[in-house]
């Protein structure tokens, strides 16, 4: 009997149209921690939201910044307590993106190629790789997905169960479940942590290409709390952010 000691919790922000605006990005957020960390992750999340939005507000998004907000909060705010928390949960983060009408990708019909088809490849890539590896990564990891895009977890348990590497070919890692697990995003802190993770990437990729509709704030939300946590290898070097285009 396999017993999973590492929960991936998995969001995307943006839908990969062809647009000239931050929504031609698709991109996916993975962040991993202890299953033992769970219900520390949850309540760090549940005193966020409480801190820093308005009492109505019961789960912790991306897109209800700075609209839901309190006075006295910013999304800087609100990134660096989300930031901090990550750490102390000794969480691994993991990023990856593509925009519309990007480069053929190995394995996906240059014909009709999707950006979430795309990114999700990526990410379980790292994820895989990072597991593959050994080092200090737990037994047995599994993902979960918003049950309430039901259609794109069926996507993503696909994507998963039929992953093979981009170099090589080789199957997916088995210390990953083949599947991915649907669970409601305002139960799960994690799944609330990466929103916030992919919207905030989705507009420092907005700036960096000058696209419409990236703010400033969340960008720098990004690039000071985020960015600096994402995954590394052992060696230091970073494996936690990927962009095909």
């Amino acid at each position: 009997m396999v017993t999973y000691s590492e929960a991936i919790y998995i969001d995307e922000s943006g839908n990969g149209a062809p647009t000239n605006d931050i929504h031609s990005y698709w991109v996916s957020a993975a962040v991993s921690v202890a299953f033992d960390q769970t219900l520390a992750l949850n309540e760090g999340v549940r005193r966020t939201t409480v801190r820093h939005f308005r009492p109505f507000v019961k789960e912790l998004k991306g897109s209800s910044m700075p609209r839901y907000l309190l006075p006295t909060s910013s999304v800087s705010d609100v990134a660096r307590d989300l930031g901090g928390l990550l750490e102390r949960v000794h969480a691994r983060i993991w990023v990856a993106a593509s925009r519309h009408g990007a480069k053929p990708f190995p394995g996906i019909s240059a014909e009709h190629p999707r950006s979430k088809d795309i990114v999700r490849s990526l990410l379980i890539e790292m994820i895989n790789c990072h597991l593959a590896e050994g080092s200090d990564d737990p037994d047995h990891s599994l993902i979960i997905w918003d049950i309430s895009h039901q259609q794109e977890l069926q996507d993503f348990s696909a994507s998963i169960a039929n992953f093979r590497t981009v170099h090589g070919g080789i199957p997916r890692c088995e210390k990953l479940a083949p599947a991915a697990l649907g669970g409601l995003s305002h139960d799960w802190g994690g799944l609330q942590s990466a929103d916030v993770v992919a919207h905030c990437a989705l507009h420092y990729l907005g700036r960096e290409d000058s696209l419409s509709g990236a703010r400033a704030d969340k960008c720098s939300a990004f690039i000071t709390e985020f960015m600096p946590r994402l995954h590394k290898k052992d060696d230091g070097a970073p494996s936690g952010w990927m962009v095909w285009v």
